[in-house]
């Protein structure tokens, strides 16, 4: 007997023996809900909303400290002293022009 795949993983090739009209449509069925499964989780990762929250979550968890929830103030200062820095080169080169 051969081993099946994971939700995506090989299947069998060639076809199966003693296979009724009915069994291959109930196959069919079945590889459907799991490819219909598996588009809905790749939409839901790739969701703007999705993609939108892990960076706020990842942002946060870069300026928090995660044992104490206090801000982790030298990071916050860096990225501030790199916003001023932009701003800075870009008002300088707007006054150039």
């Amino acid at each position: 007997m051969q081993a099946r795949g994971g939700p995506l993983g090989p299947e069998p090739t060639g076809p199966r023996p003693n296979r009724s009209p009915e069994q291959i449509e109930r196959d069919i069925k079945a590889t459907r809900a799991r490819l219909a499964g598996t588009v809905d989780d790749i939409a839901e990762r790739v969701a703007p909303k999705t993609l939108l929250a892990r960076a706020k979550e990842s942002a946060r968890a870069q300026v928090v400290d995660p044992v104490t929830g206090q801000p982790r103030y030298e990071r916050l200062g860096a990225v501030a002293g790199v916003v001023l820095l932009i701003v800075t080169v870009r008002v300088v080169r707007a006054r150039r022009r």
